[in-house]
């Protein structure tokens, strides 16, 4: 079967086994294994959520299609993120707006430029539309050399992707070198704010100031609705304009729609829960820097990055370990600057006090 060549050899993006597989494999009840891989809100409660969607199913009518252009929600979105609604895309999750800005932009043999170790949809999404990927690497401390990366960038680069804060690092970068980069470039830059939500700052505002902006925001994390697929791109309304052509018809399902403004509606519960996790992430970082045997990053995101350092000991060896006790985290050894490290969702304290004792146990 004659396939592009571009998929033929693209390592696609993987993830660790589910929660359900590991339960069925372990021989355990699915709410037995700690799902801590996949940086999912686990502090919204679950039966809150549920009704959230009841609500939503109440103002829909599941024989009509979506209303891919539903000023209703884009304008609730507008109002919560403090831009024009006309500035509001939708997608079904990050993925799809990453796949309409590569099939908005990307012509055959331009380049698109990520700052690794980050997301790896990126570029997956470049080289399934026929661009060339080049990566430049952060450096030791996850921060991005500015002047080096000015250096490097050429007429050819049709794309930029800033993770802030980044996946899987969790450092934010700093305002004054996202918006000198923005300065400098000719290119569209895409700045991934998925987290931003537990950090100190969003910039989507800066879609009124630089017209080479595009920010990604979710609701995959802060919201806790990474089951529904409910992404959301802010740029200036000629960028919006397009991606909004280049998407599918009817790609956000009305469930997902209607989910997301009720939740809009219900934002001070919601931001409590975010301040629990920020919460919490201080004390699980102090709780793991007090493991010998692992270094613990900063981190601004709801996750948090750990290097095994322990001699004769690999972050293969200590997930492996931690899968026979019903913990999934994920290793990210194989991204560059990344060797010996694990991901680890941030997670409430009766499961943190689970993973801490594993934890221990495996660099015993």
């Amino acid at each position: 079967m004659k396939a592009k060549e571009a998929l033929r050899k693209l390592e696609p993006y993987r993830g660790e086994l589910s929660r359900r597989e590991l339960a069925q494999k372990l021989g355990l009840r699915e709410e037995d294994v700690l799902p801590l891989h996949a940086n999912e809100n686990l502090f919204v409660e679950r039966d809150w959520v549920k009704e959230k969607i009841r609500e939503a199913l109440e103002r829909i009518d599941p024989r009509i299609y979506p209303d891919p252009q539903n000023i209703e929600v884009r304008r609730a979105l507008a109002r919560h993120y403090g831009v024009k609604e006309e500035e509001v895309v939708m997608g079904s999750g990050t993925d799809e707006l990453i796949d309409g800005i590569s099939k908005c932009f990307i012509e055959p043999n331009e380049q698109v430029v990520t700052l690794d170790p980050t997301f790896q949809v990126y570029g997956i999404s470049a080289l399934l539309y026929g661009g060339r990927c080049k990566s430049f690497l952060l450096r030791e401390d996850f921060s991005i050399d500015v002047p080096r990366l000015l250096n490097e960038l050429d007429r050819t680069v049709k794309l930029l992707y800033v993770c802030s804060p980044n996946n899987p690092t969790g450092n934010q970068h700093e305002k004054e070198i996202i918006e000198e980069i923005l300065k400098n470039v000719d290119c569209i830059v895409v700045l991934d704010e998925a987290y931003v939500e537990f950090a100190d700052y969003s910039l989507s505002k800066l879609i009124h100031t630089y017209d080479n902006l595009i920010v990604l925001r979710t609701f995959s994390k802060g919201f806790g609705i990474a089951g529904l697929r409910f992404g959301v791109a802010l740029s200036n309304q000629e960028i919006a304009d397009l991606m909004r052509r280049a998407l599918q018809p009817y790609n956000v399902s009305n469930v997902a729609q209607y989910t997301a403004l009720t939740l809009l509606e219900n934002w001070s519960y919601l931001a409590e829960k975010i301040k629990e996790i920020k919460k919490q992430r201080e004390k699980l970082q102090e709780e793991l820097s007090e493991i010998g045997g692992i270094r613990v990053y900063p981190s601004k995101a709801n996750f948090i990055l750990v290097r095994v350092v322990k001699k004769g000991v690999s972050a293969e060896d200590v997930q492996k370990n931690l899968m026979k006790k019903g913990i999934l985290v994920r290793d990210r050894s194989k991204l560059p600057l990344l060797e010996n490290c694990l991901r680890i969702t941030v997670c409430p304290s009766h499961m943190s006090e689970r993973l801490t004792s594993a934890l221990k146990e495996a660099l015993s």
